[in-house]
């Protein structure tokens, strides 16, 4: 019985997450937050004593997904015109295409094979949040379940240049655009470094040395002029370059995971490049007015240098420009659950064995 429970145990533990996002598990509670050791005079001294998380917590692995965004997508607009939903506007900068929607006067898209990883941009700071709500209401087709979950959509909205919506999460949310910490955490400390006292690095790939940005497989420069080098190193980062730099490709048709040696060192793909990356950080004016949502991060065609560790960003949270998207925290699974869906099995693996039992004495 006791191996049982342990392969039903590893068996819950290893179910696919139901929102269909790879999660990464980020532990080392209690870590050390960033000293600020590495900055230079342009660097933001705000995310000086950041980083430092309390307790475990999960990110997506890549950001979210061509394919991720349009099940969204589709589930929010394949619907009378009437019934659509405020601050969603589709995207210019993902892999899908339109198609015939099931419902009269409704949007609908489809994925061509080979587009479902491409990343996906023009995502404003709410639309993060309304996809977070969806995926807290366990992806309901109803309508609520975009306005609420994770953040109250009424709070959305503007007094002159300070924005009125909700700062941060609801204590009980199951899926939120990630904070300040937790994004930086994820992506620039290492847990085992120093003989597991764990470290931070100022860039996303567990070094301190500036990427490589270009196509996948193409030898780079690291300085500029980028371009290819046949000397240099292979590209680690769709960031920072376009098709001028690198006759013959495109970064926006490059999928996430194509860099697969160039991970945080929690295992976070493509936190260089692709888009920058929201999370919940509020910048105010006069410390008590909000003005702006943080993000990190360099994009496809900009942001040489802003991977760095002190280079984080803000714009307003309905603003949704070609090169901003984001990554999906969330909860760690309670060892309850874990526990009640390797209890079940080991149950019903008992009542097999013992009606096995039976029919063979018979």
């Amino acid at each position: 019985m006791a191996a049982a429970l342990a392969v039903f145990h590893a068996l819950a533990l290893a179910q696919p997450d139901p929102s269909g996002i790879d999660f990464v598990t980020i532990g080392a509670p209690g870590n050390a937050a960033w000293d600020g050791t590495g900055i230079t005079p342009d660097g933001d001294p705000r995310v000086i004593g950041r980083g430092s998380v309390g307790y475990e917590y999960r990110i997506g692995r890549t950001e979210v997904t061509t394919a991720q965004w349009v099940e969204f997508f589709n589930a929010a607009y394949d619907r009378p015109q009437s019934d659509w939903l405020p601050h969603l506007f589709p995207p210019d900068h993902w892999g899908a295409v339109s198609t015939t929607p099931n419902t009269p006067g409704g949007r609908r898209w489809s994925v061509p094979a080979g587009n479902e990883m491409r990343a996906v941009g023009d995502i404003s700071w709410r639309m993060a949040a309304m996809y977070c709500n969806w995926l807290h209401n366990d992806k309901s087709l109803d309508r609520t379940a975009f306005l609420n979950g994770a953040y109250d959509v009424s709070t959305f909205g503007f007094q002159g240049t300070f924005f009125t919506d909700q700062l941060t999460h609801h204590p009980s949310a199951k899926f939120w655009v990630p904070t300040l910490d937790e994004w930086l955490k994820a992506v620039h400390f290492d847990p085992n470094a120093n003989a597991g006292q764990g470290r931070w690095w100022l860039y996303p790939n567990g070094t301190d040395q500036r990427l490589a940005y270009g196509p996948p497989g193409v030898r780079a420069r690291t300085e500029f002029p980028l371009g290819p080098d046949p000397n240099g190193i292979l590209a680690q980062a769709n960031g920072g370059w376009d098709s001028q730099d690198f006759p013959g490709y495109n970064p926006f048709t490059v999928p996430l995971g194509a860099y697969p040696d160039a991970t945080s060192p929690f295992g976070l793909l493509d936190v260089a490049g692709g888009t920058r990356e929201w999370t919940e950080y509020v910048f105010l004016t006069n410390g008590t007015w909000p003005t702006g949502r943080g993000f990190d991060g360099s994009a496809w065609t900009t942001g040489f240098g802003l991977d760095r560790i002190y280079a984080p960003g803000g714009d307003f949270p309905n603003t949704a420009t070609f090169d901003y998207g984001f990554r999906v925290a969330s909860a760690v699974p309670s060892a309850g659950a874990c526990f009640s869906l390797a209890t079940y099995g080991i149950f019903w693996l008992g009542s097999r064995t013992r009606k096995g039992v039976t029919h063979e004495g018979r």
